[in-house]
């Protein structure tokens, strides 16, 4: 879900985690894979590969604009080898991430039009879905601030994907169970009129 879900980043006033950009886009594209970013893209936090002005050369980087005060990261700061390892993972994982939610949206269609109990299978998957997202955010926002406090950047992006990983699954199993168990409660439930005194 992280993939294509936008992860909140607690106490940066309205920075999420990405893996597109927002805003303005260069026409031969962006040169970064990783983004905390507020919803217009103007204010970010992104990894970015290329030329580096501060140190005169090609090396991964943070760019920022509007965010340092947040993160304690400067506009065109080093990211060494662990942002690069970070970088080359953004981009499997975005591609890779997106490819699993279309397999799964498949399966789980499938699953609805195969279903003897079609009702029961449209609200089992709905509800699924419903709480993988809404996991996913939860989740994502825990590990984005247990990320940030451990390092500010980078460790908010892992801890983001992380938590948003194991709060979309959580979600979708644990919403899909309860959205079957009330389904059969109800349909199992019979009531019986209470006969008049007389």
């Amino acid at each position: 879900m992280p993939s294509i879900v936008r992860i909140p980043v607690p106490g940066t006033q309205g920075l999420f985690i990405e893996f597109s950009p927002r805003g303005h886009v260069p026409k031969t594209g962006s040169t970064s894979t990783v983004f905390i970013q507020d919803v217009t893209g103007k204010r970010h936090l992104r990894l970015d590969y290329g030329y580096n002005k501060t140190t005169n050369s090609y090396n991964y980087h943070w760019n920022q604009q509007g965010t340092a005060q947040v993160f304690g990261v400067t506009n065109h700061s080093p990211a060494g080898s662990a942002g690069q390892t970070l970088y080359n993972a953004a981009k499997v994982f975005k591609y890779a991430g997106r490819t699993v939610v279309i397999v799964g949206a498949v399966t789980d269609v499938y699953s609805v039009v195969v279903a003897k109990k079609r009702l029961r299978q449209v609200i089992k998957v709905a509800s699924g879905w419903a709480g993988a997202v809404a996991g996913a955010k939860g989740g994502g926002a825990v590990g984005a601030g247990v990320g940030t406090v451990i390092e500010p950047g980078g460790g908010t992006v892992v801890g983001g994907v992380v938590g948003g990983v194991v709060g979309g699954a959580g979600g979708y199993f644990g919403a899909s169970w309860a959205a079957e168990k009330a389904y059969d409660y109800i349909e199992e439930t019979y009531f019986e009129k209470v006969p008049e005194g007389g």
